[in-house]
């Protein structure tokens, strides 16, 4: 009996170090599991900071186990913003995950033509430095969508401390854009994944103006070419915000740092699906127009899949 005792406990042990060991290695794909009421879990990270200890913030945060989706939590349906026309009719939960949907459905609004309706799940409230973490898989069509992960104010409420700044965002993922890459002299592939930032500041003049990747790249523009394919499985996309710096990670490695000039607004903490070229190009007052010739059903209905998203703010001393 003892010997039985002692081969179970030795298989235990080696099941438990196998599990631990896999959480480490596997690139984001172990399952993390639920947090189950828990409010001392920690953000995903190789090597985390010891003196830094995070509380979940609820507002925040989503397990997706509910049958239906938290409407005091989240923003589903949203007025359409030109060609993004957001309903809440793709959004779904479904075995513990969220399903934001993009679909074929030629349409018009205010005289103009679109094609294609897409899903948003945005907070209900807002937030400004903290850790920001969501488990997603990609879509499965490309190019000519981008599943994507952000923060961005609605340039309403402004930050005393910076009368300057009139819009902060911060994308703590873009992934299957599909840009072009001037440097190659080629689309980029789906496993090129940007974190970019855009803000609009008042100017010597105090006239309003973007700062986006183009215009300061050196700043704004951030880019990880992965090693796997985001269609493929779940990884895990993060971001710290301080007052000081910006710290992008993926899979718990950093893999881009900015010092924080203009992201200090209160932000909404934002997962959607847009559109991107060919299915769009980049003009007209919205930024970006439907493209008629090059709309089509093929890849339509297509989903991305966020397991969870959390956030957390610092415990202070």
């Amino acid at each position: 009996m003892l010997l039985k005792h002692l081969i179970v406990s030795l298989l235990f042990a080696c099941s438990w170090h196998w599990i631990v060991c896999a959480e480490a290695s596997d690139g984001g794909q172990f399952d993390r599991g639920k947090l189950d009421g828990r409010e001392d879990v920690q953000p995903y990270l190789r090597e985390a900071d010891p003196s830094k200890v995070w509380v979940l913030d609820r507002r925040f945060s989503d397990e997706f186990d509910a049958r239906r989706i938290d409407r005091s939590k989240w923003i589903t349906d949203m007025r359409p913003w030109g060609e993004r026309a957001w309903s809440s009719d793709n959004l779904r939960l479904s075995s513990g995950s969220l399903f934001i949907r993009a679909r074929y459905a030629p349409h018009r609004h205010r005289g103009n033509e679109y094609f294609y309706k897409l899903g948003i799940l945005q907070s209900q409230q807002k937030t400004t430095y903290g850790y920001f973490e969501a488990r997603i898989k990609g879509c499965s069509r490309f190019p000519g969508l981008c599943p994507a992960f952000w923060l961005y104010s609605n340039g309403r409420e402004k930050n005393p401390k910076y009368p300057k700044v009139t819009y902060s965002e911060i994308d703590i993922v873009e992934m299957l854009q599909g840009v072009w890459d001037s440097d190659k002299e080629e689309f980029t592939s789906p496993n090129h994944i940007d974190c970019n930032l855009h803000t609009r500041v008042l100017d010597e003049s105090g006239k309003e103006v973007w700062v986006r990747p183009q215009h300061l790249p050196e700043v704004c523009k951030h880019e990880f070419d992965a090693p796997w394919d985001p269609r493929d499985e779940y990884h895990v996309y993060a971001c710290e915000n301080t007052p000081e710096k910006i710290t992008w990670y993926i899979d718990g490695e950093k893999v881009a740092e900015e010092e924080n000039l203009y992201w200090h607004l209160p932000m909404s903490v934002t997962l959607t699906m847009e559109l991107r070229p060919p299915l769009i190009a980049w003009a007209g007052q919205d930024g970006r127009v439907p493209v008629p010739s090059e709309s089509t059903r093929e890849g339509f209905p297509t989903e991305m899949a966020v397991d969870y998203v959390r956030c957390w703010v610092r415990e202070m001393d």
